[in-house]
């Protein structure tokens, strides 16, 4: 099979990280950290997290009945697991939620109404997670200390206004259109047109608004303790302050798309901002990892759900979804 260039350069780059990280630091003292994870702290962080999936399916179906589409908790929350499971294995972070997309048309049958349901509980979250961050920043200052952090930190931030008023502000996405189109980017912008209106529709449902908002909010306090808590396993000395302000940072620049689903790029990021403060690459790379082995053991019911799903499966790998959606 050939492989595409794009998929060449993001794997080019990931394994490089990755080897610039691995011959960096010393596997000893990770290994000794890394004994501190019990198998009764697996279970309890694996059964946590479980609860984070199903907040953010219950934010899903907020979405979905505000469109007054009625998709039932149990599918939403099998086609998470299996979207986690593809993302493993898939060049990029969007193949689940491509999964997720097919999974909601075939109950909806209205795939333009299961792109926004997606989006829409992926924008909540990162909206969410910078409102927190912000809230975070004047007392997380004093304890970060360096202005490289706090000005990635608001770059991030920036990044994702400047994306939210792209997608929901008419004007504005008229006037970025030329530019779309002279990189041949015209069918995101017809994309976003349509997203508009069914933005509208949702942010019409003020119920609805803020109940997704408010869930967004107490699910990403959790996820920003889930990571807290495993650190403070593996003894890593953090604080809760200090990661609501990271991992905003994590999230946002490993949706660039210049790697593998942000593998590679992620461990650096960690390595760059526990160096920051006087932490050890051993111990970033550590909780970096984990995190992801954790996520990787959960995603694992979501093999058997796309064992029984073959056609779905088939659709995301051969990229069929977008003209499906289309």
């Amino acid at each position: 099979m050939k492989i595409k260039p794009i998929t060449f350069i993001k794997t080019t780059v990931s394994v490089s990280l990755l080897a610039f990280v691995f011959t960096r630091i010393n596997f000893s003292q990770a290994w000794t950290q890394f004994q501190h994870l019990s198998l009764p702290f697996i279970i309890l962080a694996l059964v946590y997290y479980t609860g984070c999936q199903v907040l953010s399916c219950w934010r899903w179906q907020v979405v979905l009945n505000s469109s007054g589409h009625t998709v039932p908790m149990s599918s939403l929350l099998t086609s998470y697991f299996a979207g986690m499971f593809l993302n493993i294995f898939l060049p990029g972070a969007l193949g689940g939620d491509v999964y997720r997309v097919y999974r909601v048309t075939q109950v909806t049958k209205d795939s333009e109404v299961a792109i926004v349901s997606v989006f829409l509980e992926r924008f909540t979250g990162l909206a969410a997670l910078s409102a927190l961050a912000l809230i975070g920043l004047p007392p997380a200052f004093r304890l970060i200390g360096r202005w490289d952090i706090i000005l990635l930190f608001l770059t991030c931030v920036g990044a994702l206004v400047a994306a939210v008023l792209l997608i929901s502000s008419p004007k504005l996405l008229m006037l970025v259109e030329p530019w779309l189109e002279k990189f041949h980017l015209g069918k995101v912008a017809a994309r976003f047109a349509k997203i508009q209106i069914l933005l509208r529709k949702f942010a019409q449902d003020r119920i609805a608004l803020a109940l997704s908002m408010g869930l967004s909010m107490l699910l990403q306090l959790a996820i920003v303790y889930y990571h807290y808590i495993v650190a403070q396993q593996l003894k890593i000395p953090i604080s809760y302050l200090q990661l609501l302000v990271f991992i905003p940072i994590i999230v946002v620049v490993t949706l660039l798309p210049i790697s593998l689903g942000g593998l590679g790029l992620k461990e650096g990021l960690w390595i760059y901002l526990f160096n920051r403060i006087g932490l050890t690459t051993e111990q970033a790379l550590l909780l970096s990892l984990t995190i992801t082995a954790l996520s990787w053991l959960l995603s694992l019911p979501g093999a058997l759900i796309l064992l029984l799903d073959s056609t779905g499966f088939q659709l995301v790998r051969q990229g069929k979804m977008e003209d499906t959606a289309g």
